[in-house]
């Protein structure tokens, strides 16, 4: 029988045909650790899959980004699985992360603990049994006529307008689903979680997988970002706007029009809010500093943010940390070598806390520019001293770190954390990780604005994540605010762009399976024209045609 050859890790092999992908890695002892998928000849697939052809092989494994979705996906399907078995009668909606964790809330109804307790007792009792996730195709209409049956509206939605030929369900112990990550073939695999009770609902507690360590972490409450989300969900619950179906639903009838209108005047109240925070009582804050991660729209919140002052009577003096940088050779850099810009170390701290000092003062001082090309600060003649109305406005990745205004009384600084906090599902069971809208802002940004390719965005995109997580995350509580940037309809809009830049990432290169997965998952989303999106709008900033000059 003829074999194929197959490359993996740098190493040749030939193999047998349709041999699965896991038999292949057990057979040949391939050293990689905690597998959940595998990339074939470009192409994201399950460990189950079988090798076909010759075949070069990526291993994903639960350490990367990617491998930790995948986990995360094939666990919530053990939860929903387990939740109808037990509470049949019953409907889950999986709704966000929350503090290295997913929030699940029951419509209708909450659970005591105990209730929960026995949906982690059945979860394990899967886990052990080693059951199999089978994946089940069928033809379309027979699949959109099983959902109707099942009053699986949310699923109708969706696929009414995404009509492949043939329909993908995961199925386990008789209970479909559709997910659009590949799902790890057996429940064998799915033993690290905790699953508790958390306000009205449960959170789904997962290991970070980092250093091959599986430890659950304590869950920690994050009750100010909880109560944004919360927010932000009951909005669209009202609005009837929770998935993406539904989302396809309006552009298609043509009311989109109106929901844009009142999306952007919730985000614009919410604006004017802050600003009355900032500004009542007798004594208003004279520094404002805003942070967030990566493409959250931090620079039109702020000038947004600006004008809303204005109408309260104050105006803001911008002053750009880039300008507090330590001179280059004083720069800190990462373990590979690379000058580390997002450390808090590369920021003159005591300058820094020095100059805002002197301004709420009262004193004048002179604000340095930072040349990047010699790498130093020179004088910049621009010298500034705040007026009884002037409010300054720090924006940065480090404006809410305590360290960087220790200095400074509480009385005079405001802290707002942003972030596009989504809050829209393909379904009511496969949430959108905001860590997904903001890479495709950034893709569609880099792409206009930067001269960057988006195998370059996504090829920088864990380099990027692992400095939020290391100075934006772990201070999200430690704010007066939060403000969701996040648009419903903002995909929809972003799609037409990013199909583009990521079609152009070709086979070969590295981050293919990415762009291929993004492509995929922006195929559930219906087309919008930016035309009657205003001026004024976060989305502007990431597509262009702002009123704002950034």
């Amino acid at each position: 029988m003829e074999k194929f050859k197959v490359s993996c890790m740098k190493k040749n092999y030939e193999v047998e045909p349709l041999l699965t992908v896991e038999e292949f890695i057990f057979k040949h002892e391939i050293k990689v650790n905690d597998p959940v998928a595998v990339v074939i000849n470009g192409v994201l697939a399950r460990l189950n899959a079988k090798i076909r052809t010759d075949s070069a092989l990526d291993v994903i494994d639960l350490e990367s980004q990617l491998g930790k979705r995948i986990y995360e996906s094939s666990v919530t399907y053990l939860f929903v699985v387990a939740f109808t078995k037990l509470y049949p009668k019953l409907n889950v909606f999986i709704q966000h992360s929350i503090q290295k964790g997913v929030y699940a809330e029951i419509d209708g109804a909450e659970l005591s603990v105990e209730e929960i307790e026995k949906i982690a007792e059945k979860m394990k009792q899967m886990v052990e049994a080693d059951m199999e996730i089978n994946q089940v195709t069928r033809d379309w209409d027979v699949s959109m006529s099983t959902m109707k049956e099942k009053e699986r509206n949310d699923m109708l939605n969706l696929y009414r307008y995404y009509s492949p030929s043939s329909f993908k369900f995961y199925e386990l112990d008789g209970v479909e689903e559709s997910v659009y990550l590949p799902l790890l073939p057996s429940t064998k695999h799915l033993k690290y979680f905790h699953i508790q009770k958390y306000r009205d609902g449960v959170v789904i507690i997962l290991p970070e997988f980092i250093g091959g360590s599986k430890d659950i972490p304590v869950f920690e409450d994050r009750p100010r970002l909880f109560k944004t989300f919360q927010e932000y969900n009951e909005w669209t619950r009202i609005l009837k706007v929770r998935t993406v179906g539904q989302l396809n639903k309006y552009i298609m009838n043509g009311q989109i029009d109106d929901l844009i209108k009142v999306a952007e005047a919730f985000h614009e109240k919410r604006v004017a809010n802050i600003a009355d925070q900032i500004t009542k009582g007798e004594k208003p804050k004279r520094l404002v500093l805003i942070a967030g991660p990566t493409s959250s729209g931090k620079t039109t919140f702020s000038k947004r943010l600006g004008i809303q002052l204005m109408v309260n009577g104050f105006n803001t003096v911008p002053i750009s940390m880039d300008n507090y940088f330590v001179d280059r050779a004083h720069t800190p850099k990462d373990a590979e070598g690379n000058f580390d810009f997002e450390s808090l170390d590369a920021i003159d701290v005591p300058l820094f806390m020095e100059h805002i000092n002197r301004l709420l003062l009262g004193e004048e001082v002179e604000i340095p520019r930072f040349d990047f090309h010699t790498g130093s600060k020179r004088p910049s003649g621009y010298k500034l001293k705040l007026s009884k109305n002037e409010i300054v406005v720090i924006e940065g990745i480090h404006g809410i770190n305590p360290k960087l205004t220790s200095s400074v009384s509480s009385d005079d600084k405001f802290k707002i954390y942003i972030a596009p906090l989504t809050q829209l599902n393909l379904h009511r069971h496969d949430r959108i990780p905001a860590s997904d809208t903001r890479l495709i802002r950034r893709i569609v940004r880099d792409s206009f604005f930067r001269g960057y390719t988006a195998s370059e965005t996504i090829g920088r995109w864990r380099s990027v994540r692992a400095g939020e997580k290391k100075n934006i995350f772990p201070l999200q509580e430690e704010v007066d605010t939060v403000y969701n940037s996040a648009l419903f309809y903002e995909l929809s809009v972003l799609k037409v762009h990013a199909e583009r830049e990521l079609l152009r990432v070709e086979r070969g290169d590295p981050v293919y399976p990415e762009s291929q997965r993004l492509l995929k998952f922006l195929s559930y989303f219906l087309p919008l024209d930016a035309a009657d999106i205003p001026s004024t709008s976060i989305i502007k900033e990431f597509i262009g045609g702002s009123s704002f000059k950034y």
